[in-house]
């Protein structure tokens, strides 16, 4: 079968989306299991396509005539628009068969049972998505497959299938399937990083903290890939920067280590940023020594909170000296951190100043400011879910309260914005970085536009008015 696969654009102005724009790894898990499946699939990735994502749309299906839709909906703020685009290639184009899959499906699927959408993948996708086309094609009862969610003609209702185990060894998923990509690949970006491609090593969290989903949806599980099984995709890849999306890249110290081996063994050149823990960093700062000499570039650490006691809240089993500690390690390293800070809508003036003056002291160059935010499938939805004030996934974006705030909502966003006008007065580029740039617009691999855009962007997010108006389509 002819199976579309979706990324759907997010019109939102507002946002950490516009800073970045990560390849369609799902999509591409997915696609890679179609293919070895014998089928015919094509990626369309709605973000990447300029002015007119409805037109491009259009003239895809045109071309392609699929037999089958699969939609893409990881992140709350994108429902609304997935829904749209259901809506829209079932009603204009007769779209025989409509799935969606991704990370807000699969822990909150209740928000897509319509007629429009024929299944809905949860959890995992790259065996039951053969499963559920191998049963739409031969005319069998979806109810047959598991790990899906799908309305019944008769009743309307949503109904949903046994629970599939998840998959025993991920070393024999087959590699992102990123030539289906190969039309946007030089659009994807993470700040000033271009030539840029994503690289799983490990699916899981061991850790539960109360505002992430991601060991819901994992359901508190830890799964690794081999060292060669690793080394083995990163040699398949064609960019010079890799974004290791692994939730705590150093979960396995001695895994994380052979990979490193492995790495160095290879003469791979290339460069990483990936997401660790401050304390695994702390007890083994020999990591970071070692994945600097093969290209380590930047980490990203959920600071959370400048409090002991807000982490305790929040269950990150962590301290705020564990992060100072891990900072000043990757510093010593001439590794950059970017630091991710969460904003709770009960902060107060004296709350918002005593977080920026952290920042100043450590002088970390790459802070990164969220709102606090219940996501449908955290435990901090369920808990505070009657409290919502907003109920628009418009709105979910991390840079809106949908609580109640401490301060009125003028003052809240002031000081909010505030937080990145003083952070991002310059570009804050390291002597590294700069050179990075300068290398990579004399190479053609980025434009002065692209330059021009991230500063727009930081203007955009460090403005007050940006947060009261109504959100608009990028046009």
């Amino acid at each position: 079968m002819k199976i579309l696969l979706i990324q759907p654009d997010n019109k939102n102005t507002v946002g950490l989306n516009n800073v970045a724009l990560i390849e369609p790894t799902g999509l591409e898990a997915i696609g890679g299991s179609l293919l070895n499946d014998k089928h015919n699939v094509k990626i369309v990735d709605l973000r990447a396509v300029g002015k007119d994502p409805d037109k491009y749309l259009d003239n895809a299906i045109k071309d392609f005539k699929p037999d089958a839709y699969g939609f893409s909906c990881s992140f709350t703020p994108d429902v609304y628009r997935v829904i749209e685009l259901a809506k829209k290639v079932k009603n204009n184009y007769g779209a025989k068969f409509v799935f969606v899959g991704g990370h807000h499906v699969s822990v909150y699927h209740i928000d897509f049972n319509i007629k429009e959408i024929d299944a809905v993948v949860i959890g995992e996708g790259e065996v039951t998505v053969v499963e559920l086309l191998r049963a739409y094609s031969a005319g069998k009862p979806l109810a047959n497959v598991d790990g899906i969610a799908y309305c019944d003609s008769d009743t309307g209702q949503q109904i949903k299938t046994k629970q599939r185990s998840l998959i025993k060894n991920i070393n024999e998923a087959p590699f992102f399937a990123r030539h289906l990509t190969a039309e946007y690949r030089k659009k994807y970006y993470l700040g000033i990083r271009t030539s840029l491609a994503c690289l799983e090593t490990a699916r899981g969290c061991p850790f539960k903290c109360d505002f992430c989903s991601v060991w819901n949806f994992y359901r508190g599980t830890y799964r690794s890939k081999s060292p060669e099984r690793v080394v083995a995709e990163l040699k398949s890849i064609k960019e010079d920067y890799i974004l290791v999306t692994d939730d705590n890249f150093f979960s396995d110290v001695r895994r994380a280590k052979a990979i490193g081996e492995l790495v160095k063994k290879a003469k791979i050149k290339k460069l990483y940023t990936i997401q660790a823990r401050s304390d695994t960093i702390v007890k083994h700062p020999e990591l970071i020594k070692q994945w600097k000499e093969i290209g380590l570039s930047n980490i990203f650490i959920g600071f959370e909170s400048v409090d002991d006691e807000t982490l305790n809240d929040i269950h990150k089993d962590n301290s705020s000296e564990m992060n100072e500690r891990a900072y000043y390690i990757a510093k010593k390293h001439d590794v950059a951190v970017t630091a991710s800070f969460i904003v709770s809508p009960s902060f107060s003036k004296i709350d918002f100043e005593k977080l920026m003056n952290f920042v100043k002291r450590l002088k970390i160059s790459v802070p990164v400011f969220s709102v606090l935010t219940p996501l449908p499938g955290t435990k901090l939805f369920n808990e505070l879910k009657s409290k919502l004030t907003i109920t628009d996934y418009s709105y979910y974006d991390l840079f809106h309260p949908v609580l109640d705030t401490l301060l009125p909502t003028t003052e809240f966003f002031k000081e909010f914005s505030n937080l990145y006008k003083t952070s991002y007065k310059k570009l804050n580029l390291r002597a590294n970085d700069v050179l990075f740039v300068i290398k990579y617009m004399m190479m053609g691999k980025m434009s002065l536009d692209h330059m021009i855009k991230l500063k727009r962007s930081m203007k955009c997010i460090s403005t007050p008015s940006t947060y009261t108006l109504p959100l608009v389509v990028v046009k």
